[in-house]
């Protein structure tokens, strides 16, 4: 069986602006860019990345979602596939069937350890199985070796999004 801390990715996940990493000079740097959905709807603001020290790689962008017109917010985490970028207006665009589930996902503490659980909660809730997981969350520690393979992570996903009303988009996610 292999140890806790080396299946554990938790402890691999940080903060792009608390590390001594930076996007890679080929990739787009989306930081403090607008998120809106696919028809233009405004959502909120990327404030800062989180990726995976080992595989170097973004895994989640961090978003000011924007709840009200009240200026009220809250931090989320966005799995870096669910995402296409708009690089000629420098917006990051959430497909529309998924904005619905922005609302549901757990909010996000700048600083903090971001759990398996947590992890497996996001995933459901784009896969439409929201608070699922939250069930047996004291007992789901670690991530099966393919949990970063799924679509939600693809950055081929992330470079070949396309929405037809605002033409193609690109990207990346890769460190230096």
């Amino acid at each position: 069986m292999e140890s806790n801390e080396h299946n554990n990715t938790a402890l691999r996940l940080e903060e792009l602006s608390k590390s001594d990493f930076e996007i890679a000079d080929h990739q787009p740097d989306i930081l403090g860019w607008e998120v809106l959905s696919a028809d233009g709807e405004e959502l909120g603001e990327v404030e800062d990345l989180i990726f995976d020290r080992e595989a170097r790689k973004v895994r989640y962008l961090v978003v000011n979602l924007e709840i009200d017109e009240l200026d009220n917010s809250r931090l989320i985490l966005i799995p870096i596939g669910i995402v296409g970028l708009d690089e000629d207006e420098d917006e990051v665009l959430i497909p529309a069937h998924l904005v619905s589930v922005l609302t549901t996902l757990p909010v996000y503490k700048p600083g903090s350890i971001i759990s398996p659980a947590e992890e497996l909660a996001v995933r459901y809730a784009f896969m439409g199985n929201e608070g699922t997981v939250l069930e047996g969350s004291d007992i789901y520690e670690n991530h099966p070796e393919d949990f970063y393979a799924h679509d939600h992570f693809s950055d081929t996903h992330f470079r070949k999004r396309h929405h037809p009303d605002r033409g193609t988009m690109g990207g990346g996610n890769h460190l230096e």
